[in-house]
Order: C-alpha cells, then sequence, then structure tokens
C-alpha cells in the first residue's frame, strides 16, 4: 500500500508542476471574461480583488479596414510577473476581424476551432520575470472588417504573478473596451482613416 501511494505522489507532483509551468507559456484560451468564457482566478484565484488593474489602450473608433494597434498592460504593487489574454468580438458575441501578432517573441496566437474567437496571450518570455509593480505591456493588432460592420468589444484578463512559480498568491484582473465604427465619409474619422488623406 505504501508504495503504491509512493509510485503515485511519484506520477502525480510532475503532472501538476508541469500544468503550473505551462501556464507561463500562455494560458488556455477562453479565459478572457467574455461571455460564456471564465478567467485564469479559476486556478490563480483572486478575480478583480486586489488594488491593480488591466488595461487596453488604443483609437476610439475604427472604420473598415483600419489596422489598430492596441496595449494592453497590467499593474499591481509588489508583483513581478505577468500575463494576459485577449479576444475580440462583435455584438452577437461572435469573434469580428482579426488579431495580429505584433510581438512575435512575446505574444502568440490561436484560435477556438469550436467558435472561432481568435486569442492573443503572452509567451514565456512575455511574462517579464523580476519586472516589478507595472508590466511593459502588450502589443496587439487587429484588423477590422473590410465592410461596414457594429462595435467591437475587446475583452481581456491579465495576470499579476508574484513570480513564485505557482498560482498562490496572484492578483487576476479582467477589463472589456468597446469602440463603435465610424461612419466613412462623416466629419468623424478614425486615426486609421485620416492617415490614408496623407499617403
Amino acid at each position: 500500500m505504501r508504495t503504491l501511494l509512493k509510485l503515485l505522489i511519484f506520477i502525480s507532483v510532475p503532472a501538476i508542476v508541469g500544468i503550473v509551468w505551462a501556464n507561463g507559456g500562455g494560458p488556455s484560451d477562453a479565459l478572457t471574461a467574455a461571455p460564456g468564457e471564465t478567467t485564469c482566478a479559476d486556478c490563480h484565484g483572486n478575480l478583480d480583488s486586489g488594488s491593480g488593474s488591466i488595461t487596453i489602450t488604443g483609437p476610439a473608433s475604427y472604420a473598415p479596414g483600419d489596422t489598430l494597434d492596441l496595449v494592453v498592460s497590467v499593474q499591481q504593487n509588489g508583483r513581478r510577473k505577468w500575463g494576459f489574454e485577449m479576444t475580440a468580438l462583435d455584438d452577437s458575441n461572435g469573434p469580428i476581424g482579426n488579431l495580429i501578432i505584433a510581438e512575435p517573441v512575446r505574444t502568440q496566437l490561436s484560435i477556438d476551432g469550436a467558435t472561432g474567437r481568435e486569442y492573443v496571450k503572452h509567451t514565456a518570455a512575455g511574462t517579464d520575470p523580476g519586472v516589478a509593480h507595472q508590466s511593459p505591456g502588450w502589443t496587439v493588432r487587429w484588423a477590422s472588417p473590410a465592410t461596414p460592420h457594429g462595435p467591437v468589444t475587446f475583452y481581456a484578463v491579465g495576470c499579476a504573478s508574484n513570480n513564485n512559480n505557482a498560482t498562490n498568491g496572484d492578483y487576476i484582473y479582467t477589463t472589456a473596451i468597446q469602440y463603435n465604427m465610424i461612419q466613412v465619409g462623416t466629419e468623424s474619422e478614425s486615426w486609421g482613416a485620416i492617415k490614408k488623406i496623407f499617403r
């Protein structure tokens, strides 16, 4: 009996460690807190309960055929390792446009075969271990549909970790930001449309 117990422990511990380390290379899909999804708090806990935050910064609107640069950043005093995942959905909660990798060493792209949702997330190099208090941020590109469409909502989850290579003591934050499509030819123009005038 003791031999069997030792064998089970011997097999289980590496598997558990492997799961913990695997998240450092990027989380699973569908953890952005978008409709129908959960978050990294399933493992890490501490959902939106700390003093930190995750932010998405970028233009306030978009036009058909735009390519936007968005910056995702996580901050939390005392944390020293960082992670994120983001997706883009339309007002029917379906995928919209295309997420594009702007930083191939620090970010990666995956697509859920069942929903078609695209996800950009950190790589192991993109966790920036040892950087204190605020992540350097991740740049993500999004190409809008070529034809007129409705608003896009970017859902993101961020992890502010204590860099102990385990899930305890970490904080998970969520955010969602919506951009409306502008009507081409109106007085309001997106940055992408303005740039086209001067090309």
